[in-house]
């Protein structure tokens, strides 16, 4: 047998084996931001998703979701130009927090429910911090206040929403007899499938958190880059980022979360660089959404922040918001030039 080295080859492994050094080099930072990840992990993501995911997970694989979609399904065709069966998905999505909507609609998907084009558009816009995460961890606890975090959820949700609506201007809808629902589990079969399923999401997401929580504290990224490197770690210690910046790296979620959904985005038959473009849209929509709800519904400053340091300057915003534009040019131009490719 001949093996052949490429240069992109050799490149992988000196990146990977650099990388490796200096986690070994930087031993102890690497040590602390991993406890850190661990900690937050055990204390915060583990406890708020695992029992959620759990009980949504059994939704969808039982027959409760035919309530839902039999009942409220023509939401999801008039606004989204989706079959009725995806509405439990997306609202209970949006609602879960960022692996759910991911999740559910692998679960959809691999069920014979929806096709791969319905499944890639859901994963386009079904995706959202929660209202656990954004308005409980968020709102209440880092900034003492509830109202604040209502504001973060439904900025979120009306830029989920956008997208969803905008991607089914194009859709024609098709006829109710088109609606039909995969086979269902018993309520049984479903909690042991769905306990699987949350386990191992959620498995898969602690590694990345301590992962990306080792890295970082080995470089201590800036405030405005840490959000888009681990959105958790980011946003709940650099409290002093503006409030509609806040909405804008929600929506983005971090790399942290876009690595946790690959196996999801590639399962669906959908391009990373298709899921990235429509989180950067996603984050400018929410960072509006946001600018007008907290011009219309101003919040005291001293509630969502304990540092000194109350706001954040024009410039900075400007420059967290270009450095997204920039990225999401490179993916356009990296998704035409495949299409190209192809053509």
């Amino acid at each position: 047998m001949v093996i052949t080295m490429k240069l992109k080859d050799i490149i992988l492994l000196l990146s990977l084996t650099c990388s490796a050094g200096l986690i070994i080099f930087c031993s102890f930072s690497a040590k602390e931001g991993a406890r850190e990840g661990l900690a937050l992990a055990q204390n915060t993501i583990i406890p708020s998703l695992l029992p959620v995911l759990i009980i949504f997970l059994m939704i969808v694989k039982t027959s409760a979701k035919d309530v839902l979609a039999k009942g409220l399904g023509f939401i999801s065709s008039i606004l989204f130009g989706l079959p009725k069966v995806t509405f439990p998905a997306i609202i209970l999505g949006l609602v879960g927090g960022y692996p759910t909507g991911a999740m559910l609609t692998l679960d959809l998907y691999k069920n014979g429910d929806i096709d791969s084009t319905d499944a890639k558009k859901m994963m386009r816009f079904n995706f959202c911090g929660g209202c656990g995460f954004i308005i409980t961890a968020l709102g209440t606890a880092v900034w003492n206040s509830t109202a604040v975090g209502v504001l973060l959820f439904i900025a979120n949700i009306m830029s989920s929403i956008t997208i969803g609506i905008a991607l089914s201007l194009n859709t024609k809808r098709k006829k109710q007899e088109y609606y039909t629902f995969g086979k269902n589990n018993t309520l049984g079969d479903a909690l042991v499938l769905a306990t699987q399923d949350a386990v191992k999401s959620l498995l898969s997401m602690t590694a990345y958190i301590i992962l990306f929580s080792a890295v970082n504290n080995i470089f201590s990224f800036s405030k405005f880059i840490s959000p888009l490197i681990e959105i958790t770690n980011g946003i709940c210690t650099k409290t002093n980022l503006s409030l509609p910046l806040i909405s804008a790296y929600l929506a983005f979620g971090g790399f942290c979360i876009h690595f946790q959904l690959l196996g999801i985005i590639k399962s669906v038959g959908m391009k990373y660089a298709d899921f990235l473009l429509f989180r950067v849209i996603g984050s400018f929509l929410s960072y509006l959404y946001a600018k007008i709800l907290f011009t219309f519904y101003p919040v005291e400053q001293a509630v969502f922040s304990s540092t000194s340091e109350q706001t954040v300057q024009l410039s900075s915003v400007n420059l967290a918001l270009s450095a997204l534009m920039i990225l999401g040019c490179f993916v356009i131009v990296f998704d035409l030039n495949s299409r190209k490719k192809l053509c």
